[in-house]
């Protein structure tokens, strides 16, 4: 049997960052409008939403982790929304949510779900917590 020829010697003052350590934070919120919004609003506010929780979590663009909200309006149609990259976000929809476009609703239900390295628990929630004060300033607008 061969000897090893090499000797590796471990650091211990770095503690290195595993696929074990991620943060997780999930959360449903209930968002009232001041008036009602069309779908196309909602979803505007939703995308936005996503992005204003991306963008401090990202490193160099890339979400290490992944970010995803479920927006559920009454009658079953929901948006859903996954970002990784914030130059890629994907969107899903019911069936419905396509027809009927103009309908309006006065509140909408936001999962939010985060998962990521690098960042800790609170730190996620004061991010999450930001964006939607931003999305309820922005909703105050009604359809602008």
């Amino acid at each position: 049997m061969n000897k090893l020829k090499h000797k590796f010697k471990i650091n211990n003052k770095q503690t290195p960052t595993t696929l074990t350590d991620a943060t997780v934070f999930s959360k449903t919120h209930s968002i009232s409008f001041d008036k009602p919004v069309t779908k196309l609003h909602v979803e505007k506010l939703v995308k936005q939403l996503i992005q204003d929780i991306g963008k401090p979590l990202a490193h160099n663009g890339i979400i290490v982790g992944h970010i995803k909200v479920l927006a559920n309006v009454p009658g079953e149609e929901f948006l859903f929304l996954s970002l990784t990259r914030l130059d890629r976000l994907d969107v899903k929809s019911s069936s419905e949510w396509q027809s009927g476009l103009s309908s309006e609703f006065t509140s909408v239900t936001l999962d939010i779900n985060v998962l990521v390295f690098g960042h800790s628990k609170k730190a996620v929630e004061e991010i999450v917590n930001e964006s939607l004060a931003i999305l309820r300033r922005d909703s105050s607008c009604g359809n602008c």
